[in-house]
């Protein structure tokens, strides 16, 4: 059992955070981005809570015009304890190598180029 203690510790990580998250967009709380509210810009990741909910109501076309990189990351973490189980049950870690492997450089870039890219798109529509 002892093994499977990462993949336990991330379910109930994502489950808190989900239930955070759902429960401040049910009840509509005010919310707000820290860096949004010093800088008067938005954030590579704002609106995250609003692309988890479209993607729960199934508009996924919705949620990519609200923030594409948000739905890359909230797939990611659907996929990343499925990923974990499968790790934890073979004994292996490569969720964890990939994580904190050592990227090649053009992979770097290329995702620094998608969260410029992606805060350009944040700007732009006036999130």
């Amino acid at each position: 059992m002892s093994r499977f203690k990462p993949f336990i510790w991330l379910i109930i990580i994502e489950f808190a955070a989900l239930v955070l998250v759902l429960s401040a967009a049910y009840f509509q709380l005010p919310i707000g981005c820290p860096f949004k509210a010093i800088t008067g810009y938005p954030c590579p990741g704002c609106g995250g809570t609003r692309v988890l909910v479209a993607l729960l109501h199934g508009q996924f076309i919705e949620a990519l015009m609200i923030n594409p990189l948000s739905v890359l990351v909230i797939i990611f973490l659907l996929v990343a304890p499925a990923w974990m189980f499968v790790d934890c049950w073979r004994g292996t870690k490569t969720l964890q190598r990939v994580l904190m492997g050592n990227w090649p450089m053009w992979a770097v870039i290329l995702i620094a180029i998608l969260i410029v890219a992606n805060w350009i798109w944040n700007i732009y529509k006036g999130l």
